[in-house]
């Protein structure tokens, strides 16, 4: 059980995160409201004329117009490091202190490490509250660098997502800071957010014109075409000198460990904290270092698309766009359902479909698979050179090809399933297994 000291100090710690990050997004101009039109303070003290004394608040964002002495408006916060969801009587209780030294130009925000019950939520919404749930970075699978994940406008998900990282006592988020519920609407975006916070104060959207800062477009991820991608793969293996077969990760790590400096860990031992066991890889870009985590049930072909996948996010200079990225086997697809980033899944399937082509170089697997067709005797019917569907006749083709070319360079099933379908030589069309739920099959076909 956690001291009262431990208690303080895991809940100063927590506070300050947030203000630092209040702090470098309007530092950064990445708030609706311009820089030298916000005061940021931690610990102010707000005169209540029912105590005749200061209230402490956590963290206080005051709006001013320019050349003005008082501030427009007043944004408190209260920060809450939980275990347990956010109670409604907690929520009155912030709110109740809030009313003692604001006037209608002051809004009360709670920002909270855990979900909120329904009732907080519907206090909240009934008062014009502000909600925020922070999911610090060691939480993301993606963590964006600040430029592409906060820029973005409006929701970065879909309204149920929303609704589950503000509810969910387990929420897996991938990739975004925070959820929030403002008076008018749910958003990722604390530039939304605010200004939603901000709408909400009598007279003060028309004022704040005078204050606001120019919003940014969205960086969006490059588009790259596939020949770009076979094109950057194809490079990479000339540097090595590839000349058929398994190609040789290990000769790429030791040439880029030259000349990029990256560091290739292996069989790194899991950490129980971390977003679980089931991780297969992660890269991180500052420092540069790739990491393949130890399976308790080893398997060679896996462990070699994960390597490639986190190398080619090296390669693809990802960097630009993420600050870390890890993947399990459910990313190992090549169009990913049900992802609401987009920015994210452009990098996925950018990665999946350059690590496809560093371990099974194009010429190379084309001349192999129409050898083995041959050998089946199957021709093209009009329904794709390889295609599979429920029928027993067309699992066995699938199985036999895809394991041939499994054997020969050292992949995996999903790795061969991938390239086969970027040089759409396969087409998939089992009702049970869509290429989305392959990954997740029986263990025999991974």
């Amino acid at each position: 059980m956690s001291t009262p000291t431990n208690t303080t100090r895991v809940g100063d710690e927590f506070e300050k995160q947030i203000f630092d990050y209040f702090r470098d997004e309007i530092d950064a101009g990445r708030m609706p409201f311009k820089k030298d039109c916000c005061k940021l303070f931690a610990k102010k003290g707000y005169y209540s004329r029912d105590r005749c004394s200061e209230i402490i608040f956590d963290i206080s964002l005051e709006i001013y117009l320019p050349g003005q002495q008082q501030h427009l408006v007043l944004l408190l916060i209260e920060c809450k490091r939980y275990s347990h969801p956010v109670p409604v009587d907690d929520v009155e209780e912030f709110f109740a202190k809030v009313e003692q030294v604001g006037a209608a130009n002051t809004k009360a925000i709670v920002v909270s490490t855990a979900p909120y019950q329904k009732g907080a939520r519907e206090f909240a919404n009934a008062k014009k509250m502000g909600l925020a749930r922070y999911f610090g970075p060691e939480n993301f699978k993606w963590e964006l660098q600040r430029s592409l994940a906060v820029t973005a406008s409006a929701s970065g998900a879909g309204y149920e997502d929303l609704e589950r990282g503000l509810s969910d006592d387990v929420f897996p988020d991938a990739s975004f800071d925070f959820y929030f519920q403002g008076p008018q609407a749910l958003t990722n975006s604390l530039w939304d957010f605010i200004e939603d916070t901000c709408a909400e104060v009598p007279a003060a959207p028309h004022a704040l014109l005078k204050a606001r800062n120019k919003r940014r477009a969205a960086r969006e991820v490059a588009f790259l075409a596939g020949a770009a991608i076979e094109d950057l793969g194809a490079s990479v293996l000339s540097r090595i000198g590839y000349s058929g077969g398994e190609v040789a990760l290990q000769e790429i790590c030791k040439r880029e460990l030259v000349t990029s400096g990256l560091q290739v860990q292996l069989d790194v031992p899991h950490n129980d904290a971390e977003v679980g066991a089931r991780l297969l890889g992660r890269i991180t870009f500052d420092p540069l270092v790739i990491q393949v985590f130890a399976q308790s049930e080893p398997n060679q072909g896996r462990e070699r698309f994960t390597l490639a996948h986190e190398m080619a996010h090296h390669f693809l200079d990802h960097g630009r766009y993420l600050v870390h990225e890890s993947c399990d086997s459910n990313d190992f697809v090549l169009h990913r359902t049900g992802m609401t980033n987009a920015a994210i899944a452009r990098l996925e399937f950018q990665a999946n479909y350059m690590a496809s082509s560093m371990l099974l170089p194009r010429a190379r697997v084309i001349h192999d698979f129409h050898k083995l067709m041959r050998t089946l005797g199957i021709a093209d019917k009009g329904f794709g050179a390889l295609y599979v569907d429920d029928q027993p006749c067309n699992l066995h083709n699938y199985e036999f090809v895809t394991g041939q070319l499994m054997k020969k360079y050292a992949v995996s099933r999903s790795a061969v399933r991938i390239r086969l379908e970027t040089l759409q030589l396969l087409r998939d069309k089992r009702t049970v297994l869509s290429v989305g739920q392959m990954v997740r099959w029986n263990k025999t076909f991974l």
